[in-house]
């Protein structure tokens, strides 16, 4: 009878314990991941007013000068500068921008995407969720990087290339979970009832069987987050991801490659922020999964 209970809750009060779940468990964040993550959102918010100079300005006359805390360093570039005299720290600041707000374009548009059709191939079930899946597992069977080289080469390089790029990768993973967690959704008994009274496929899908699957869905962005900056890192380290001068992370490692031994903070502090970014991202999304596990909230 407990269960059955459960499974009988509106979908006006499942979205409504969601919310107090993860309001209620705030306090028990990770405090580090969650620390770091909120600087990144303020350098991606603000940054264009936090950094000191433009990501963008060239100094020839102040290239390859070192942090501060070597003898020729500079207070006037805390992180020093890369070869083109470029500000550091003005260029991380602004990097987290450029990955941040990539990430959530490909999340917005391949998530949702993904969502929408893992729900209609979770709840339609024979031929349609078998055609659907085999689409999925082409797209999932294909190499990200090579794709993306192939894909910059007849469009070419640009911000909105590299989302066209990811946005179908991630949606075919969506698609996947969300499509195993409809699968076990539909055979309750408040879907069959629904069936029953005459709702419409629609209404179910909204209503009933996405605010039950809408755990996995908040979980799984949160980690995808991490994938996608690691993986437009990636991509624009090997000249496929954003193109110049954005201060992009991964562009950023990939400008100091040639000077490691001579100026190693010119790849060190952006390979940090992605390391740092990654691993918060990773860690915060574990707490999100603990704090939205249905066993262990109770109604």
């Amino acid at each position: 009878m407990a269960n059955t209970s459960m499974q009988i809750v509106s979908p006006t009060t499942l979205w409504a314990v969601r919310v107090r779940s993860v309001l209620g468990g705030l306090r028990r964040a990770p405090k580090i991941p969650s620390l770091v993550l909120l600087v990144f959102m303020i350098f991606a918010a603000f940054g264009q007013w936090i950094a000191p100079y433009s990501p963008v300005a060239v100094d020839m006359a102040a290239s390859f000068s070192p942090p501060v805390w070597h003898e020729e360093g500079s207070a006037d570039h805390l992180l020093g500068t890369d070869k083109l005299g470029r500000d550091i720290l003005s260029r991380l600041i602004r990097g987290a921008r450029v990955s941040l707000s990539l990430s959530l374009f490909v999340i917005g548009l391949g998530g949702g995407v993904g969502v929408v059709l893992g729900l209609i191939s979770g709840y339609s079930g024979g031929k349609v969720d078998a055609v659907m899946q085999r689409g999925i597992e082409v797209i999932l069977a294909m190499p990200t990087i090579l794709v993306a080289l192939v894909f910059v080469f007849a469009v070419g390089r640009s911000f909105e290339s590299v989302i066209l790029i990811l946005s179908p990768f991630l949606a075919a993973r969506f698609a996947r979970i969300v499509r195993g967690e409809t699968l076990s959704v539909r055979e309750r008994d408040f879907v069959a009832i629904a069936k029953v009274i005459g709702t419409p496929t629609w209404m179910i899908l909204l209503k009933h069987i996405l605010p039950n699957v809408f755990n996995t869905i908040i979980v799984l962005a949160t980690l995808e987050v991490g994938h996608l900056i690691l993986l437009e890192s990636s991509l624009s380290f090997l000249g496929v991801g954003v193109p110049p001068p954005q201060p992009a992370w991964g562009l950023m490692v990939a400008d100091g490659r040639e000077f490691l031994t001579s100026a190693y903070w010119i790849t060190l502090f952006p390979g940090l922020c992605i390391l740092a970014a990654v691993l918060s991202l990773n860690l915060f999304g574990d707490w999100l999964r603990d704090t939205l596990d249905p066993r262990r909230r109770q109604l």
